[in-house]
């Protein structure tokens, strides 16, 4: 081992062309050298595994520290200040942001809307709600669209004992098809029935007379983003709105009634790309009838929850594409269940496998293309330090007297230990401070 009290001085020239024939390896620290410099490495990639930087002790197996009569081929470079950023490298997956079940539903009375003295919404003899709405003025636990379906719309319209036979479905989508405002979901009878955005699902039949509700201002907000305007967005259906829905009917290839049921359209939050197809052309336009997701990119990693500090709402992620791309993403959701993973043979009831969801969006979706259910590699930022000084990992020396030095090199070819203390390992580098520890400093490591 080295003393960091013994002068050292070495010279970057080539290895001597001779040697003596039975030469006294006492005589050559150098070769000793290479090995605790070896050994120095190996601990030090040991404890940037382990996150730690303490010191420990190697040795050779004597203590001398001895000039060197050798020289040694070193190359010489620079302390740098650098940003040294600890990245965790996690599995997960690439595809597409929420999911909904749509289902189909009948068709409407093919009839005049009612009078406003006959409104079948309307609370009746002792002002108890009506079978479709619920006293908060919402669809009744079980009734409407979408129930039981986790936001799909669908079910059967309102029963104002006028309703028409459920219908036959003579169009789907395929696929991979992405569906927007006013885009056919499905064909019922002959005619398109189309997208609209919004939270609540169509419940009841809309008309003049109707009572005032969230789903009316839901039906004008969708009319008037198509184009068919000319009232006031509010949650009365006037004359005004009546109108817009018969252009938009005609349009439709409705009848031109000015009424608006409830299996008319299709609600989603936004536009969606079509997963699964489960409805069948030509049977009765009721159930279940076709799985989507969001156009938005997601991934999505199960993080074991050992690990659930690398990840926090809005931080940055580095996310490794198929094919070696790379791109930048953010977290957008960290799960607070953990959700237990499978028992490993003999050991405790899956503790090590424990996950919690992490959704990611990435900030350039169309880095991932049309990549659907693609593995990808997530890499979390688990510490970072910003200015610090750095050296290569393999200019760290083992020193006798306990920790780690790297060998300064003189202007003139000549070299000093200097003991230094350890801090942060990444990518190669690590963190060092000790007297004389300067940035520009030159040091030793071994030629490539």
């Amino acid at each position: 081992m080295v003393s960091i009290d013994t002068p050292q001085q070495y010279e970057y020239d080539e290895e001597p062309a001779s040697a003596p024939v039975e030469p006294d390896r006492s005589a050559y620290p150098r070769e000793r050298r290479r090995r605790r410099r070896r050994r120095a490495v190996a601990a030090a990639l040991v404890l940037a595994a382990a996150g730690g930087a303490a010191a420990v002790l190697l040795s050779d197996g004597d203590g001398d520290s001895g000039a060197s009569a050798n020289r040694t081929k070193l190359d010489a470079v620079p302390v740098t200040r650098a940003d040294l950023v600890d990245r965790q490298s996690v599995d997960g997956k690439l595809g597409y942001a929420g999911t909904y079940s749509v289902n189909a539903a009948a068709p409407g009375p093919d009839k005049e809307p009612p009078s406003a003295g006959n409104n079948p919404n309307k609370p009746q003899g002792g002002g108890t709600p009506g079978p479709t709405q619920s006293p908060g003025g919402g669809p009744a636990p079980g009734s409407g669209p979408g129930a039981g379906t986790g936001g799909g719309q669908g079910g059967s319209p309102p029963d104002s004992g006028n309703n028409a036979s459920p219908g036959t479905i003579t169009w789907l989508p395929g696929i991979g098809d992405t569906l927007s405002r006013g885009d056919r979901v499905y064909g019922r009878d002959g005619t398109k029935v189309p997208l609209f955005y919004g939270e609540t699902p169509f419940w009841r039949a809309l008309y003049v007379g109707v009572e005032k509700g969230v789903d009316v201002r839901e039906l004008e907000q969708n009319l008037q983003a198509l184009g068919y305007g000319g009232f006031t967005v509010d949650e009365k259906f006037t004359d005004t709105t009546a109108a817009a829905v018969r252009k938009w009917q005609k349009d439709m290839g409705h009848k031109q009634t000015g009424r608006f049921d409830a299996g008319d359209a299709i609600v989603l939050p936004d536009s969606v790309r079509v997963s699964e197809v489960t409805g069948v052309l030509g049977s009765t336009s009721q159930g279940p009838l076709l799985k989507a997701s969001g156009t938005g990119r997601r991934v999505t990693v199960n993080l074991p929850v050992n690990k659930q500090t690398l990840a926090s709402k809005g931080a940055k992620v580095q996310v490794g594409l198929p094919g070696g791309k790379t791109a930048s993403g953010t977290i957008t959701q960290v799960g607070t269940v953990a959700k237990e993973g499978d028992q490993s043979q003999g050991g405790p009831q899956g503790q090590d496998k424990a996950t919690i969801p992490v959704d990611i969006a990435l900030d350039q979706p169309k880095d991932a293309g049309s990549l659907d259910g693609a593995p990808v590699s997530v890499g979390f930022t688990g510490k970072e330090k910003k200015g610090v000084l750095t050296v290569p990992v393999n200019a760290l020396l083992a020193l006798t007297e306990g920790g780690y030095g790297v060998e300064a090199v003189e202007p003139g070819g000549g070299t000093r230990l200097l003991k230094v203390e350890l801090g942060m390992f990444a990518n190669g580098r690590v963190e060092v401070t000790g007297d004389g520890v300067t940035e520009g400093l030159k040091v030793g490591v071994p030629k490539a």
